[in-house]
């Protein structure tokens, strides 16, 4: 999908007409943004968004994508994310499809982390969470030093 193409994409969906600068992430789109059927975005797509990013089928994200949301941002279906990936989120970050986390995954997350089917958590995991972490499974491998956070296993 070119930018063009997901641009008018997003006006047909959500009657929102971005511009380059909120394509690119220099101007803050106001508001929710469901874009939820989609199962890919364009390399360059690093949105400032003020609600809620809904990119639940996405099954990946290109290099550089780091949105800055401040509401919930949905990942549910990624079942992998490059080296880099560091979302700053308001309320919660879903990531329910997940099976590993590369290293220096530290998000910055205003309320809960959903991890549901990762398996193990590399020994620098150190997020910024005001909630909890949500993990599904109970054979995961936390790290003892790691036991200080709120961990729903």
């Amino acid at each position: 999908m070119t930018k063009d193409e997901f641009i008018e994409y997003v006006f047909d969906s959500n009657v929102i007409r971005l511009t380059d600068d909120q394509f690119y992430g220099k101007e803050k789109i106001e508001g929710d943004l469901y874009l939820n059927s989609l199962t890919s975005i364009p390399k360059g797509f690093n949105p400032v968004v003020g609600g809620y990013l809904d990119l639940r089928s996405l099954t990946s994200i290109p290099e550089g994508f780091n949105p800055v949301v401040g509401g919930s941002l949905n990942l549910r279906s990624l079942t992998s994310i490059p080296k880099g990936f560091n979302p700053e989120v308001g309320e919660n970050l879903i990531l329910c499809s997940l099976t590993s986390i590369p290293e220096g995954f530290n998000p910055v997350v205003g309320y809960n982390l959903w991890l549901d089917s990762l398996t193990e958590i590399p020994e620098n995991f150190n997020p910024l969470i005001k909630g909890d972490i949500y993990i599904i499974d109970d054979d995961v491998n936390i790290k003892p030093e790691l036991n200080f956070m709120n961990f729903h296993i």
